[in-house]
């Protein structure tokens, strides 16, 4: 029997997650299923995307890159001024929706009838969105102009945007983990002077200032290498526990990946390392911490084929590689065994995101190419990227539960995946989906999916448009990662 592509796709990824994992039997819940993906917006731009659900104000927020630097495909500079939507809606700041019927429908963030999100005097930076709440249920989001590090706080879920400053820190990449009330930490790799490492700045006034001095998160390793902070950071409100991914560089060559932990009332980053001796193809570790206090990581490795030339510019092919997942329930005194949460043997696997809920239950997401691609090296060779989600049950135990699927029901993205940050503007490579897609739960413990998707044609030409668009993903049925029963 011949099956359709999408269906071998999905029998890849199943076959790897139930081999790796355990796999789900028939005594076991139905897996997850997803509602049709939605476009936010067909308009504005949707690469780098997050959404967060504002469970005390019943919204959803959804925000994305502006587009600015991801203004690039198929090897051609296209001159952002061609494209009519984004010159009429450029603010230099990053794209903001708020939905409050969760995802029915999304309505785009102004400002005093302006076409921005925000205030300029509070928020100016196109770039790197993320979003966390505090204790108290302020919502923050961040955005940087290749410079400075703005933040800024709605005290509406996301309707409104009150507080925050245009310049918390000079810096890069910042990320942000909302602690107590009116408590945000920002982290960023700074820039200023002889100071490029990576710190972690806090505000204790809803984002209106930040502190002058930050936090050392990067260092020196017995070895002769070194470590640094790198991803989405998280404060865990049981312990007060502030933790980052962090990346090893070992002076032997090696590489390993793990978190880096300050506790509560420090004053320092303690570096734990899970993982040595691995690779990674992102450009950092993701982690999530669920309600039993267990720190999940995973990443994303890059095997290539020995004694081969077949990848770009030389390097070696590209070989099937894997997802892979770590926890500790220490904070990284001890970690677990590292488990594959995908491994398809015809396929790329790439930019793995994680989200928890209650203890032992898990979310995995990641873009997979199909075997037709044939193990494309993506700097430079094009694939059909699909985003996969995986659903972990009793994660952390003996026999955990586990089922994967296609998320989206077909390919976000046809074509070249720049890895190469904002050297693709000098280059011209495709960077329309920029350098991640995220997932979290909604109040019921449903996932939600936020991925850039370039699969939309420009009406009057129908070329490619030259950013990608906000493409959002809803679970729909199958177990609730919060709580007991399924998602309706």
């Amino acid at each position: 029997m011949t099956l359709p592509l999408r269906a071998v796709v999905l029998l890849a990824a199943a076959v790897a997650v139930g081999s790796l994992l355990g796999g789900a039997t028939a005594a076991t819940p139905s897996g997850p299923t997803f509602a049709p993906p939605v476009y936010v917006d067909q308009e504005l731009a949707g690469g780098e995307p997050e959404v967060f659900a504002d469970t005390l104000h019943g919204t959803l927020v959804y925000t994305a890159h502006e587009g600015t630097t991801h203004l690039y495909r198929d090897g051609i500079v296209s001159s952002p001024w061609g494209d009519f939507s984004f010159v009429t809606n450029y603010c230099n700041q990053v794209n903001i929706w708020t939905s409050p019927d969760n995802g029915v429908n999304w309505y785009r963030d102004r400002y005093l009838g302006s076409p921005c999100p925000t205030s300029p005097a509070i928020n100016t930076g196109f770039s790197d969105p993320d979003l966390t709440q505090d204790a108290g249920g302020r919502l923050y989001n961040t955005g940087i102009d290749l410079v400075n590090d703005a933040l800024f706080s709605s005290i509406d879920g996301g309707k409104t945007w009150d507080r925050g400053t245009a310049d918390c820190h000079d810096g890069d990449r910042p990320w942000l983990a909302g602690a107590k009330a009116n408590q945000v930490y920002l982290a960023t790799d700074t820039l200023e002077g002889s100071m490029t490492g990576h710190q972690v700045f806090v505000s204790n006034d809803g984002g209106n200032s930040c502190s002058l001095q930050g936090i050392d998160d990067f260092g020196s390793l017995a070895d002769g290498g070194s470590f640094t902070g790198f991803g989405k950071l998280y404060y865990d409100r049981r312990s007060g526990t502030l933790v980052e991914p962090a990346t090893f560089d070992h002076g032997d060559g090696s590489f390993g990946v793990g978190i880096s932990t300050m506790a509560a009332g420090g004053s320092a980053f303690t570096p734990h390392e899970a993982v040595k001796g691995t690779s990674m193809y992102a450009h950092w570790p993701a982690i999530a911490i669920d309600a039993g206090g267990a720190v999940y990581l995973v990443w994303d490795t890059n095997d290539r084929q020995a004694g081969t030339a077949g990848g770009c510019d030389g390097a070696q092919t590209p070989a099937p590689n894997s997802i892979m997942l770590v926890y500790t329930k220490d904070f990284g005194k001890t970690w677990s065994a590292p488990v594959a949460v995908a491994h398809p043997a015809g396929a790329r696997v790439l930019w793995p995101w994680v989200a928890a809920g209650d203890a032992g239950k898990v979310s995995v997401i990641w873009y997979q190419t199909e075997p037709q691609d044939g193990l494309p090296d993506l700097d430079c060779q094009a694939g059909h990227i699909h985003a996969m989600e995986a659903t972990i049950l009793n994660a952390t135990g003996k026999k955990p539960q586990s089922w994967v699927v296609d998320a989206a029901g077909r390919p976000v993205h046809i074509g070249w995946v720049c890895q190469g940050g904002t050297t693709c503007v000098a280059t011209g490579q495709d960077r329309r989906l920029g350098d991640y897609f995220t997932n979290t739960l909604d109040a019921r413990g449903c996932v939600l999916i936020a991925t850039g998707d370039s699969r939309l044609a420009d009406p009057t030409t129908g070329a490619p448009l030259p950013t990608a668009r906000p493409l959002f993903i809803r679970q729909s049925g199958g177990p609730r990662l919060l709580g007991t029963g399924s998602c309706p």
